[in-house]
């Protein structure tokens, strides 16, 4: 499985509208999501979609990470917009893996991620080095709420990640130490309502 860089643009198909999912924010909590891309050769997954259900939801199963076995309602289109701007084309992986999307949303106690402010997003390109956390590569907030995420540690010696043995995912930490590390890129958001970071070259 290869994924290449592109430089072509995304076209997102947009959800619900941002009057319906304002009126909602306050009474639902949303769920972060994203993709991890570790290097095979060192006992990685390459390519692992993660959606961070409560540990207590039956389909977490207790995971710190549980994978996403399938993309539900607007993930698709986040992903795709923030895949492009660090450089990945994704759309022909994730339109068949882990299987083909649903515009369907099943999380009937969770918002949909909100898809409002991808197109006037403000993205911020930030070099590697000040990076909250090793190989995070893209990472989208809506207001100080994390929307959206890939980390791809392929191009990163274990010692650079502060591991002494390789992981499926390609780092070792807890769900609270990522989601703490990620809550840091916050600063670069400038205020801004939505903002997609993005660290290293495209």
């Amino acid at each position: 499985m290869r994924i290449f860089p592109t430089s072509l643009l995304v076209v997102l198909i947009l959800g619900s509208g941002f009057e319906s999912s304002a009126q909602d924010s306050n009474s639902k909590p949303t769920i972060p999501f994203g993709i991890f891309l570790a290097s095979i050769e060192e006992g990685g997954r390459i390519f692992t979609p993660i959606r961070l259900l409560p540990f207590s939801h039956p389909e977490s199963e207790g995971h710190q990470f549980p994978n996403a076995l399938q993309l539900y309602g607007t993930e698709l289109d986040v992903l795709l917009r923030i895949g492009h701007e660090a450089g990945y084309d994704l759309r022909p992986t994730l339109m068949r893996y882990p299987k083909e999307p649903s515009p369907s949303w099943p999380y009937a106690e969770f918002l949909q991620p909100d898809t409002s402010f991808l197109r006037t997003a403000t993205v911020v390109h930030r070099p590697a080095a000040d990076s909250p956390l090793k190989g995070l590569r893209a990472v989208y907030f809506v207001g100080n709420q994390l929307v959206a995420f890939i980390v791809d540690t392929r191009n990163l010696t274990l010692a650079e990640r502060g591991m002494k043995r390789a992981t499926s995912m390609g780092l070792d930490l807890t769900r609270a130490d990522f989601l703490d590390s990620i809550a840091k890129a916050g600063k670069f958001a400038s205020g801004e309502r939505g903002a997609l970071i993005i660290f290293g070259l495209r």
